[in-house]
């Protein structure tokens, strides 16, 4: 009789044991589903940038020169398909995140924010043409795209972002102990 109520009580304690790390499984995949989203932006910058041309090649016929303002949206965050299940950690109320580190998702230049601030086309030389005006617009796009102080700058503003939106929402869901780091 004893040994038959022991074994009812080992196969009830092996139930709940059972319910319970499928319950922590279930959590954990849940919280897995949540965090693996398919980009999160941090980050938006507005930046001006002063663009100049001076065609000097003819100077003896006259000055060419034109003088842009260009006002770039820079979007930035972090790719969150690269996360893999073996990024995100989950012990209980204890979670550790590994994050991918943030990058430049979209630099958005508008027409209309484009302005010509100087324009100077001397009376013999002929008016910058439209290929000319592209190029310009070019150099100016990648002028901002390859500004490396303003480009950590973004970066680490995403990555202070996301680290403080990963705290917020993992504790909304009951998470104590919170580690997010970047690869």
């Amino acid at each position: 009789m004893k040994t038959i109520a022991l074994m009812k009580k080992i196969i009830f304690l092996t139930l709940i044991l059972i319910i319970c790390a499928a319950c922590h499984k279930e959590e954990s995949q849940d919280i897995k589903h949540k965090i693996k989203k398919a980009e999160l932006g941090t980050v938006e910058y507005t930046v001006r940038q002063i663009i100049r041309n001076s065609d000097e090649t003819w100077k003896l016929m006259g000055d060419k020169k034109v003088l842009f303002s260009v006002k770039a949206t820079m979007k930035a965050g972090i790719d969150l398909e690269q996360v893999t299940d073996d990024d995100i950690k989950v012990d209980g109320k204890q979670v550790r995140l590994t994050l991918p580190h943030a990058q430049v998702h979209a630099i958005n230049i508008r027409p209309n924010d484009i302005t010509v601030v100087y324009y100077k086309v001397g009376a013999l030389r002929r008016n910058y043409t439209q290929k000319e005006y592209d190029e310009i617009m070019r150099a100016g796009e990648y002028a901002i795209r390859s500004d490396q102080t303003l480009r950590k700058s973004i970066l680490t503003e995403a990555e202070s972002n996301a680290k403080d939106f990963f705290e917020l929402m993992l504790k909304s869901n009951g998470f104590e102990e919170i580690e997010i780091s970047f690869r």
